[in-house]
């Protein structure tokens, strides 16, 4: 008999909040891991690794914060490796959408990537006949609204304009994250 190891679903997270945390207090690595416009191609992990980077430590807590209580709330819809492909998927398109858009290199921070989690939660719980998943889905519609709308409210407290670009390319990669992720390998292969 296999033994369960309690608390699973947080190791990824946990993981994660890790080497943000690691990155946060090497800031000389930052200019390594930021996306920058000459770095784009010839240095691809920039693309994810940006995400690892945050602006202050109260960026940094905020979005950890976030990250662990998505992982808490959806542990029985996104552990481990999903988990992991999920926010992968939504960081690729959370630098793609504002990059792609109005050509926008300066962002930083998890959010994009957590819209993303949420999306697929949100998307995730919707087809299973789940009403909290709508709940999800309009909670991060709203926010993406106010992003766009109020940006200028977070400016002081966080000392950067909010990225809604991001938000919203991360919300697109965990939408089209749900169709994929949830299939075995063999399963593209047979259609």
């Amino acid at each position: 008999m296999q033994q369960s190891i309690p608390f699973r679903f947080l190791i990824a997270p946990v993981a994660i909040a890790l080497i943000c945390v690691l990155i946060q207090f090497q800031p000389q690595w930052h200019d390594y891991l930021t996306l920058s416009e000459d770095g784009l191609l010839a240095q691809p992990w920039r693309i994810f690794t940006t995400h690892l980077v945050h602006l202050n430590l109260q960026h940094l807590l905020l979005n950890l914060a976030a990250l662990l209580l998505l992982a808490v709330i959806f542990r029985q819809q996104l552990q481990g490796r999903l988990l992991v492909n999920v926010m992968v998927l939504s960081a690729l398109f959370a630098t793609i959408v504002p990059v792609a858009v109005s050509q926008e290199y300066l962002f930083v921070g998890l959010s994009g990537v957590l819209h993303g989690i949420a999306v697929y939660a949100g998307v995730l719980l919707t087809k299973q006949g789940n009403k909290f998943g709508f709940v999800v889905l309009a909670a991060v519609v709203v926010k993406l609204v106010l992003d766009m709308t109020i940006n200028s409210g977070y400016q002081d407290w966080l000392g950067a304009e909010v990225a809604y670009l991001t938000h919203l390319g991360g919300a697109i990669g965990g939408a089209l994250a749900v169709p994929g992720l949830r299939r075995k390998p063999i399963d593209f292969i047979k259609k």
